[in-house]
């Protein structure tokens, strides 16, 4: 099926914005990366703020969708599904890098921008939260353990594996993501605690 242009313009900006930086990366760049003209680029998004956004939005909404495809697996214990989650961070992230160094990098020192990028990942957040409460209330989760530190130390242990290995050249690897579900399944409890 092939790409809309806005699709493309979108994909070049991401690795536009992934190898350059926000601040160093300039709309010229962006149409030259996504091999579009320069109008076409304006026809689609009129600053380079305003296709960020929609680049973070985009990537957000996919990572929330690849989550809940999981999480929905009815007929797989919802502990497992947490595990199944996991996994799914580091199959997601490993697919797309930039997004993923887009992502953990999104302090980018305007306020303003940092707020609304903050916004888009809160939908990611509450969603993720969400899951670990039900997990936490069905006895799934050690009662000590705190929901919003857990959720994102799944989002930053998958992202940051990923990146680590995206620098030296590789990919997450089974031991990688044995590593990490030994991580996890020091809150996880099997069966429901009485």
């Amino acid at each position: 099926m092939a790409r809309s242009k806005k699709d493309q313009i979108a994909q070049g900006a991401l690795k536009a914005f992934a190898q350059y930086g926000y601040s160093d990366t300039t709309m010229d760049a962006i149409a030259e990366v996504a091999q579009v003209a320069k109008g076409t680029l304006y026809y689609h998004f009129s600053t380079k703020e305003e296709l960020f956004l929609y680049v973070i939005e985009r990537g957000v909404k996919m990572l929330i969708d690849s989550v809940d495809s999981v999480m929905k697996r009815g007929h797989v214990p919802l502990d497992q599904r947490m595990i199944g989650v996991l996994d799914e961070h580091l199959r997601f992230f490993s697919e797309h890098r930039e997004l993923c160094l887009l992502l953990l990098s999104f302090f980018t020192g305007d306020e303003q921008r940092d707020q609304m990028i903050g916004k888009l990942l809160a939908g990611y957040f509450s969603t993720m939260e969400k899951y670990w409460t039900e997990l936490k209330q069905a006895g799934h989760v050690a009662e000590e353990a705190d929901v919003w530190t857990l959720v994102s130390a799944l989002f930053g242990m998958a992202g940051i594996t990923v990146l680590r290995k995206h620098f030296r050249k590789e990919r997450a690897t089974e031991a990688d993501e044995r590593t990490l579900r030994l991580l996890l399944a020091g809150v996880l409890r099997g069966e429901p605690q009485s």
